[in-house]
């Protein structure tokens, strides 16, 4: 367990540190000062600030460029049943490397350890471009995962150590902005080559453009590295990032062949079920009692205010996550919509995260204060997921955008209140570990969101299938569009309404799931509690 015990006490958290560790917040106190004497011209904050979030563009990109795709995916290789690996496989890479990335960053330094993250992002992406079948293209988006995980949280744990709280949230507002900005584009772009030069290009093209994030990290970021001890690889947590790794694949394989390829009562089934849940209560004894320096230290979660906002990131994330996908199916396969046009659906959703994102941290820097926030993003996040619940074959194209804005607009707010409000809650020589914690949540939310919706999605839809489809010919028209959206434009008249009710139906089962995530995440916000936002990175 972390020699870190946080506890509350009169409603103050109260750290009960060895002399060891106050040798190290000496140190690390002493690292801050030196960053303070050297303190960056806005300007120069401005340059490190874009650097870092050339990749983060890039990785944001990438998402709606995979939830405009899946479907033309899955048509090309006959796989909708298998197809949601594709989003899982790079998910489920980013929440085992997310956390590793802190602790790598703290023996090697950020920079090196960012650099390296561009490459593996880069070369992921490159080989989803060149795979031949479904499943190489699944190993290529984890080895873009391993990458993509260490430039968003990496991103973040680099600006807590230069930017005083403070002014971290409006820049935390803005990251997101640029981070929406890509989604936003990577829906209509991915759509656009789609339609033109063809889908693999669309991952492909990623592989140059994220040599411009290397060489911005390379000539603006400078920091004080931390002299390297070959020693401090045994504080890493390998087993507690095995087991994670093993259990979520263990978990989201059982899944995904429940019910659409095997019956839920197999034995492959309930046997990769039953061992996801040793496995990942494995992971748990590890972080709590084995590892000394824990991936994702649990003990941390004893403060409320990490907990709530661990967990409200991990249910907000499965709600974004369900959204962006689902949306983008129903306007294929629902409203007939073209891959460009499904892709311009869901820019309101990264507009609203933009706008709440912004918000939210202009608030924080004018009061600091972030709990009232709080109100306002479960509102938001809550009412917009049930009214897309209400989304019809015939629902104006405008009005589902509209609706996705909604849960944009408090997500935003939500990725800013939970990571400032969780960085506040810990001194100061935590926050990297915290900041894992967080995108560790966020990692494993949206995993375990896209799996377990992906799973509804299809056990419903074969159901509804078998239910309205009947007749001569039938089965040979369920086969066809189980694993592929295409087919739906293809299949005789008789069958075409049947079959998009039923889409229509799985999709629906996807949205109130998700809605009530979003009831969960709400609920989860309402515990953290007010810390203060100091003025200075020494917090003095």
């Amino acid at each position: 367990m972390s020699s870190l015990d946080i506890i509350e006490e009169d409603g103050e958290a109260t750290q009960l540190l060895t002399a060891e560790e106050q040798a190290k917040e000496d140190d690390v106190e002493a690292f801050v000062d030196e960053l303070e004497e050297q303190e960056l011209e806005r300007g120069r904050i401005i340059i490190v600030f874009l650097s870092l979030y050339v990749g983060v563009f890039l990785a944001a990109i990438d998402g709606t460029i995979v939830a405009t795709l899946l479907s033309r995916i899955a048509s090309e290789f006959n796989e909708l049943r298998s197809v949601s690996w594709i989003a899982t496989g790079y998910l489920i890479a980013q929440a085992a490397v997310m956390p590793t990335y802190g602790k790598l960053s703290d023996i090697f330094g950020r920079k090196p350890v960012l650099l390296i993250c561009n490459v593996l992002f880069g070369v992921g992406s490159v080989l989803c471009g060149l795979a031949p079948n479904l499943w190489f293209l699944v190993f290529a988006r984890v080895v873009a995962g391993t990458g993509g995980g260490g430039l968003t949280s990496l991103s973040a744990i680099t600006l807590s150590d230069i930017v005083p709280l403070r002014q971290r949230g409006l820049l935390q507002g803005i990251g997101n902005i640029i981070y929406a900005s890509g989604a936003a584009i990577g829906g209509i772009v991915g759509g656009m080559l789609t339609e033109t030069v063809g889908w693999r290009w669309t991952f492909a093209m990623q592989g140059p453009i994220i040599f411009v994030s290397i060489l911005a990290i390379r000539f603006n970021l400078n920091l004080p590295n931390p002299e390297y001890d070959g020693s401090k690889f045994k504080r890493i947590d390998f087993l507690g990032s095995f087991t994670l790794v093993t259990g979520l694949c263990l978990f989201l394989f059982g899944v995904s062949i429940g019910g659409s390829y095997f019956p839920w009562s197999s034995p492959v089934v309930v046997l990769s079920l039953s061992l996801s849940v040793i496995v990942l209560a494995s992971f748990v004894y590890v972080e709590l009692y084995v590892a000394k320096e824990p991936v994702i230290p649990l003990g941390l979660l004893k403060n409320r205010t990490v907990a709530g906002s661990a967990f409200t990131s991990w249910f907000m994330t499965g709600v974004y996550f369900s959204n962006i996908f689902y949306t983008a199916i129903y306007m294929i396969a629902v409203k007939g919509s073209s891959p460009t046009k499904s892709g311009s659906s869901l820019m309101p959703q990264f507009i609203g995260s933009t706008l709440g994102s912004l918000v939210c941290g202009y608030y924080m820097r004018a009061t600091g204060r972030y709990k009232p926030m709080s109100i306002l993003a479960m509102i938001a996040l809550v009412g917009g997921s049930m009214l897309l619940c209400t989304i019809g074959v015939d629902t104006n194209s405008y009005i589902v955008s509209t609706y996705l804005f909604l849960p944009g607009f408090g997500g935003g707010m939500y990725l800013t209140i939970t990571l400032v409000g969780l960085i506040a809650a810990v001194p100061h020589e935590y926050q990297a570990v915290c900041t894992s914690i967080q995108y560790g949540f966020r990692g494993t939310g949206s995993t375990i969101g896209v799996a377990v919706a992906a799973a509804i999605f299809q056990n419903t839809l074969s159901t509804r299938l078998h239910e309205r489809v009947i007749g001569p010919g039938s089965e040979e028209v369920i086969r066809l569009v189980q694993n592929s959206v295409e087919e739906i434009a293809n299949v005789p008249d008789q069958f075409r309404l049947p079959v998009t009710l039923s889409y229509l139906d799985a999709i629906h089962a996807v949205l109130y799931a998700s809605a009530f995530l979003a009831v969960c995440c709400g609920i989860s916000s309402l515990t953290m509690k007010e810390h203060v936002l100091h003025s200075k990175v020494s917090r003095r």
